[in-house]
């Protein structure tokens, strides 16, 4: 049963992980933070509103193993989703695998077909390494074969300096008919200008509503379609500021699930 928050927010049903969806406050952050502990999938340290200036200039330059408590919305979207939608048998990938938890909760819950890509050598020191596969290589060209995979994860990866047509292209080439591909990223409904703002040292983009669906459109071009109608979930309700904070801004995150024909 879903959790009922004391703003009336409810945690993600399995079948609302399959929906798109926006994150409205840090309330939804720490609910899911406690459903994954409580499930024992991950255990996200504390979170906390405000870093040390020194800390945040760490956490900018160098992405680091542990994951980041601020992502237990995204992840537990994304577990949710594959856990419903891939049997345990089934070959996932997940992009920008560096302290994301994905893989290391999938393996304990029994999937043995487990695949991580990141170009931060930082990768290889993930949890699990020796036995989930993890590799160095940039994963808008992937090492693996045509239709290798039955899921595809991306926690905070599509806005950090990627093309999209060619992620969305190398997406559809390694999905099989039927895959799922799971992601977030940083959001807000309006348009925020990040030009010259960059993070881990790539370009950073904040979504905008228009350009979520310009996404989509490029998708469906490649045979990846949204499970359900995003349209509800792209026009966040009404909020004076986003609950995600970025460098003097506010923004949110967007959770996805699009499904390869």
């Amino acid at each position: 049963m879903p959790i009922e928050l004391s703003n009336d927010r409810e945690l993600p049903t399995s079948e609302e992980c399959l929906h798109f969806s926006v994150l409205h406050d840090l309330a939804e952050v720490r609910a899911a933070a406690a459903e994954l502990r409580r499930r024992e999938w991950v255990a996200f340290r504390p979170l906390r509103l405000r870093l040390p200036a020194a800390a945040l200039r760490r956490l900018l330059r160098r992405p680091r193993v542990a994951p980041d408590p601020i992502k237990a919305w995204d992840v537990l979207h994304v577990l949710e989703a594959i856990v419903q939608s891939a049997p345990r048998e089934s070959p996932v990938l997940d992009l920008g695998s560096v302290a994301c938890p994905v893989l290391p909760c999938l393996h304990r819950l029994g999937y043995s077909d487990l695949h991580g890509i990141d170009l931060n050598p930082e990768v290889r020191e993930m949890p699990f390494a020796t036995t989930i596969d993890y590799r160095v290589a940039d994963m808008t060209a992937a090492p693996w074969p045509d239709g290798s995979f039955g899921a595809i994860s991306a926690v905070s990866v599509i806005e950090h300096g990627f093309d999209r047509d060619t992620l969305l292209d190398e997406v559809a080439r390694l999905l099989c008919p039927g895959g799922l591909f799971v992601f977030s990223t940083d959001y807000w409904a309006e348009k925020i200008n990040t030009d010259g703002v960059r993070m881990f040292g790539l370009d950073w983009q904040i979504f905008s509503a228009p350009e979520i669906e310009e996404l989509l459109q490029a998708a469906a071009a490649r045979g990846l379609r949204a499970v359900h109608d995003p349209r509800a979930g792209l026009r966040h309700p009404p909020m004076p500021v986003g609950p995600v904070s970025f460098r003097g801004g506010r923004c949110t995150f967007l959770y996805g699930a699009l499904v390869r024909d």
